[in-house]
Formats: C-alpha cells, sequence, structure tokens
C-alpha cells in the first residue's frame, strides 16, 4: 500500500528452505497446530499476501494464522516460495508454477491435522498468461471431505471484462471436478480467494458481486459474506492518511448438509470493525503495519457431521 510504513521483516528469509511444487504437496513431517480447532469445526483460512514477502512483518501474520488455527489455509501474491516456511510452520504448502504477469502465485497450505490431493493448476483462468491460473485440491479435514478451489482473479476496475471472461472458466473448472480424479462423485466445494470485485463505470462493486453470484448459483454455491462487510483496506480517492475498507476477498460454498457457515475477516478488518482507519509514519496502526493490505478471511464450517 503506497501511503504506509512496513515493519522490516523480522525473519531472515535466506536461512529459510522449503521445498514448493506446483503439482503436489510438499514433502516432509508436518508439525502439530498449536490451536486445534474444536472437533467437528473446519476452518479455511483465505489471505491475500500482497507481493509476499516485500518487507512484511513474517512473525507477526504467522502468530494471527496461528491463533486463528485453520486446517487449510488458501494463500494468494506469493512472489517468493522460501519465505513461507517461515510464515507457515506448521502447514506443508505446494504453489503453481505460473503467477500471470507480476508472477503472484496462490496456492495451498495444509496443516497436520488435514490431508489433500495433489494441487491441480487450471490454465484456463490464465487467459493466455496475462494473469493468474487457479489451483483446486480434494481435502479432507474436521472428518469431512471436499474440493477447494483458490483463485485470484484480474485487478482494477479496468479489469471487470477480464474477470468476467475468468468467471466462465470458472464455472468450467467447477463442472468438471466432481467428474473424475481425486474426489470423484463429491459435491462438497469451497470456493475462496481474491475475487476484486471492484466493479466499473455502471457496475457497482456490490453489483459486480451479485452478478458473479448468480453465476455461481447456477452450480449450487452461495455466497458466505465476511461479518462486518470488508476484508482489504486501501487507499482511497483522496490517498491521505486514511485507508477505506472494501471487500475483494470472497467465499462461496456448497454442500456441507447441516454445517453451520460463517466467514469472518480477522486482522485490521476486525479490529476496525471495518470501518476507516488511520495509520500514518509518527502513528502506524498496528494491525496494518507489515502486513498485507488484505485482511485474512476465515471461513468456518461447524457441526459438521
Amino acid at each position: 500500500m503506497s501511503r504506509r510504513t512496513r515493519v522490516r521483516r523480522a525473519i531472515h528469509l535466506g536461512a529459510v528452505a522449503l521445498a514448493v511444487l506446483a503439482h503436489r504437496i510438499v514433502d516432509g513431517e508436518p508439525l502439530a497446530c498449536s490451536h486445534a480447532p474444536p472437533p467437528g469445526v473446519l476452518r479455511v483460512l483465505s489471505w491475500n499476501l500482497e507481493n509476499f514477502p516485500a518487507d512484511h512483518d513474517i512473525a507477526k501474520m504467522s502468530r494471527w494464522i496461528a491463533r486463528a488455527a485453520p486446517q487449510v489455509v488458501a494463500i494468494q501474491e506469493v512472489r517468493d516460495a522460501d519465505a513461507l516456511a517461515a510464515l507457515l510452520p506448521e502447514h506443508a504448502a505446494a504453489l503453481s508454477r505460473r503467477g500471470g504477469a507480476r508472477g503472484q502465485t496462490l496456492g495451498v497450505a495444509i496443516g497436520a491435522d488435514a490431508e489433500a490431493s495433489p494441487i491441480v493448476e487450471h490454465a484456463a483462468l490464465e487467459l493466455g498468461g496475462r494473469v493468474r491460473p487457479a489451483v483446486s485440491s480434494h481435502v479432507r479435514a474436521a472428518g469431512v471431505d471436499f474440493h477447494l478451489v483458490v483463485v485470484h482473479l484480474k485487478a482494477t476496475p479496468s479489469g471487470l471484462d477480464t474477470r468476467r471472461l475468468q468467471w466462465a472458466a470458472l464455472v468450467d473448472l467447477i463442472a468438471r471436478l466432481p467428474l473424475s480424479g481425486p474426489g470423484a462423485g463429491d459435491l462438497d466445494l469451497v470456493v475462496v480467494g481474491d475475487f476484486n470485485a471492484t466493479g466499473a463505470d455502471e457496475t457497482t462493486a456490490a453489483g459486480e458481486r451479485a452478478a458473479l453470484g448468480g453465476v455461481l448459483a447456477g452450480l449450487g454455491l452461495r455466497p458466505i459474506e465476511p461479518v462486518d462487510g470488508c476484508s482489504a483496506y486501501w487507499d482511497g480517492a483522496r490517498r491521505d492518511a486514511w485507508l477505506e475498507p472494501t471487500l475483494l476477498d470472497l467465499a462461496f460454498v456448497r454442500g456441507f448438509a447441516g454445517a453451520d457457515v460463517t466467514a469472518r475477516a480477522l486482522g485490521a478488518c476486525a479490529t476496525h470493525r471495518c470501518a476507516p482507519l488511520r495509520t500514518t509514519d509518527a502513528h502506524p496502526d498496528p494491525d496494518i503495519v507489515g502486513t498485507s493490505d488484505h485482511c485474512p478471511l476465515l471461513l468456518e464450517l461447524a457441526s459438521l457431521d
């Protein structure tokens, strides 16, 4: 974000070694989560890490993730795979090989209390390599099996037409998931990520989200909006010390009969309840400085049978 101070990274990344492959979950012995969810509760955390690692405070971000205790983490905007070992020490991660024109890869990280099939990279959403692919995996956690799809769609209002093309590719991807491969026949599905639903011209951001929801509803998906209604902060029109809340990171689910499903944005979004926040060099906001301009979005499914 252009007008905020970032805390210099707290961990020397040169000593970190993490083998991250685009076609399979990382090998190696995973560590136990320090804050396990209650029995019968599935937690999927989605986070756009904003060109990670840059000058992020990795130690602080890692503590936020540990407190959320997700079995599964969906990550976007990773530019240095080695840094993930410091951010997600209790998860095994797999990233896409490609990340669009800016090299912003995305992927899935699995905790010791979950299992997942090798991730599949879906190049159709790249639209020839200009933007990012989607990735998918079949996951077992909290006693349930489900398909997981992670996306990071084209940004900015000028990208709306491109996003609509990506919606079509996403529909085709989702329709094919239960037909073959790991999880064939399983209709339970979670779709998360940065959908960049900014709107454009006469289309408001809410209008774009509604249109996307209508498209995915045809496949039986329903949107789960975060409680306070935002998932990120941006400079706003004035580009002063005030940051404005926005809703870019979305979650959709299908199936999970009988589950109570909620979503909430953590970090600065939770602290400020999605109200504008002020941060300056002299008085930096501790929940936004040194982290991403996106908040971690925690999807929770409880009362699972």
